[in-house]
């Protein structure tokens, strides 16, 4: 039934510049009636084609994906598969980066 649907609540998140500035919980009903309240670029997450997201995580506009806060200033973005990486690259095994020494240490977790 789709009145049911219309009153199940969604994530909507707001983004400006490339950036989620933050995610409002609303039904999709309220979301379509109100345009002059959600004015700007809005996504609809926590859908399969769009995973949830927080605020301060990124939007590649080009490719419709969110992907997570760059985690250190060190880090950048790799083009290619979107995941942030270290200007060393990882060793085999279970580390971690250190953005104070620039290095991957060892996690004595398992």
């Amino acid at each position: 039934n789709n009145k049911i649907l219309d009153l199940m609540e969604s994530y909507y998140a707001h983004i400006i510049d490339n950036m989620i500035i933050s995610v409002e919980v609303v039904t999709d009903e309220f979301f379509n009636a109100n345009p002059q309240r959600y004015t700007g670029l809005w996504k609809k997450v926590g859908t399969e084609t769009h995973p949830f997201c927080g605020k301060g995580d990124i939007y590649l506009h080009a490719k419709d994906k969110f992907i997570s806060a760059q985690p250190f200033p060190s880090l950048t973005l790799n083009a290619v598969t979107d995941e942030w990486d270290a200007p060393k690259p990882k060793p085999i095994g279970n580390y971690y980066w250190d953005e104070k020494t620039q290095s991957w240490i060892l996690s004595e977790r398992i």
